[in-house]
């Protein structure tokens, strides 16, 4: 795969795989009109960085795969929105567990940091950012293990390298649009108008904490009545105060609404969904997922909107 890991440092002790680790990840972005001379395009900048953390049954994007909707649309558009909804389908089925955004770095050479929590359960980041202006290109990791030899490593560099992601045949950085039909393979591009061999950037990944693994049981969510009309509660119980997210996601792994996201109290707490979405439409009848989170955990409950 065409990013190349560059220095692994690790951590003596005190980073086992029993705990959860969050970690710092720090992009720096080296491509200049110096490093990469060809046709160096005006405005050159990065979107936001776009993906999250989850386990090997899911992969976001790989070389020599079509990209999906939401890889389509970063390196296109440099949306996040597309692949975050895909990050949040994989929550909904328990094969990820955060989405990860940042702002984008609209000055180049430059960087921008963010953080991020991995896991025994998901221990892999995928992580990704347009390139532009450029018609489809990216950097970014897959499926990046954060861990060597039993141990969550303490730093963790990686050089990026520029990808097509096969949705869009212009070949210069301001070419106009030209759907590529049928759509090709992500592919890697190191050759023009880039320069062979030089990275475009850097990942950092640097850990920050490590903490012993929640259980899931500690958390205990109901949601009544269930059936419903024309509403509904979803309550739950804590062990102790800290952040909580409850959400509401269609069958698809679409997020609808977010009831609450926001520091909770220890003990009983709850919130009403009215069966609407996020812009106060009424959502059809259906059957859909109640998902609470927290440091505790994150629990599912089916939940049936009646007509």
């Amino acid at each position: 795969m065409r990013f190349v890991v560059v220095a692994v440092l690790l951590c003596a002790a005190g980073a086992s795989l029993a705990q959860t680790a969050s970690y710092d990840v720090r992009f720096d972005a080296t491509w200049t009109a110096i490093t990469h001379p060809q046709n160096y395009p005006p405005g050159p900048h990065f979107s936001g960085l776009v993906g999250g953390t989850h386990d090997s049954t899911v992969v976001f994007w790989s070389p020599d795969d079509l990209a999906s909707l939401g890889i389509r649309r970063m390196a296109e558009w440099g949306s996040q929105t597309e692949l975050l909804a895909e990050v949040d389908g994989a929550i909904l089925t328990g094969a990820a567990s955060q989405t990860i955004a940042a702002p984008p770095l609209w000055v180049v050479p430059g960087n921008i940091s963010t953080n991020f929590e991995v896991s025994p359960a998901h221990p892999l980041i995928t992580l990704v950012a347009m390139l532009a202006p450029s018609p489809d290109w990216f950097v970014g990791v897959a499926g990046l293990d954060l861990r060597d030899n039993g141990e969550w490593v303490e730093e963790l560099v990686v050089d990026l390298y520029v990808w097509d992601a096969g949705t869009d045949s212009g070949v210069s950085y301001t070419s106009p649009d030209l759907v590529t039909a049928p759509p090709d393979p992500v592919t890697s591009l190191d050759a023009a108008p880039f320069t062979p061999g030089v990275p475009v950037g850097r990942y950092t990944f640097t850990r920050q904490a490590v903490a012993a693994v929640p259980t899931a049981a500690d958390l205990a969510v109901r949601v009544w009545p269930n059936p419903f009309n024309p509403r509904t509660t979803i309550a739950w119980e804590l062990p102790a105060a800290g952040p909580v997210r409850v959400e509401i996601f269609d069958l698809a792994g679409r997020r609808v609404r977010v009831l609450k996201r926001g520091f909770a109290a220890a003990g009983s707490g709850s919130v009403v969904w009215d069966g609407k979405d996020e812009r106060g439409r009424s959502l059809a009848a259906a059957a859909y997922h109640a998902v609470v989170t927290s440091e505790a955990g994150r629990v599912r409950r089916a939940v049936t909107l009646l007509k």
